[in-house]
């Protein structure tokens, strides 16, 4: 199970707030089921910071929530602070159909993608997208897809790359984008997307 965070970070308290952070990793430990963990800047609006975090169960997170963030658990959201700051989370299975490669501590340049797939054409557009995936695979270098556990229409994903240089090779795909040829059913001839909702980020990892 893999629990996706995303932080809005107060103007001026950034350095602050990455330093608990910091502080903080030396308790999620696979002792208390942590399997896999990463932080991801977005290069743009370094305020906000994706996490991701592999579980072994969701229990592990609830767990961890209540003991290490102190914050408010419960069986159905896993924890919300209910605080005055724009949090987002989501409980996530991954597509390992569509994974490609593992990340790397190389990669200096990640794409998150945040959508919602139009209920209508869910069928056509998971199937698209598959397609697509396959065609280009050996070109991408860490391709991670999440859905939401409890709602399989929004899902969350990770592209990683060595850098700028290398994504910027192979990104145009005739007159779309890469993310755009893969991600959101858009198709030339009919012009438009498959999805009711897309957000993208350009990330750096953060290194701890």
């Amino acid at each position: 199970m893999f629990s996706i965070c995303t932080a809005y970070i107060e103007n001026g308290k950034l350095d602050e707030t990455l330093k608990a952070y910091s502080e903080s990793e030396e308790k999620f430990t696979k002792e208390i089921g942590v399997l896999f963990r990463k932080f991801f800047q977005c290069k743009i609006q370094p305020h906000i910071i994706w996490s991701i975090t592999e579980w072994e169960s969701e229990k592990h997170h609830n767990d961890a929530a209540q003991s290490i963030m102190k914050i408010r658990r419960d069986d159905r959201f896993a924890s919300i602070g209910f605080g005055p700051e724009p949090y987002f989370e989501i409980f996530c299975n991954e597509d390992e159909g569509l994974k490609v490669g593992n990340f790397l501590e190389s990669y200096e340049y990640i794409i998150l993608i945040h959508g919602l797939i139009s209920d209508k054409v869910k069928d056509s557009y998971v199937k698209l997208r598959k397609e697509r995936i396959e065609e280009y695979k050996e070109k991408l270098q860490w391709l991670s897809v999440f859905y939401n556990t409890y709602n399989s229409d929004e899902f969350i994903i990770i592209l990683g790359f060595n850098n700028e240089d290398y994504f910027s090779k192979i990104r145009k795909i005739n007159d779309l984008y890469l993310e755009e040829y893969l991600f959101t059913g858009l198709r030339n001839t009919l012009g438009m997307s498959f999805l009711a909702n897309y957000n993208q980020f350009i990330c750096r990892p953060i290194k701890f």
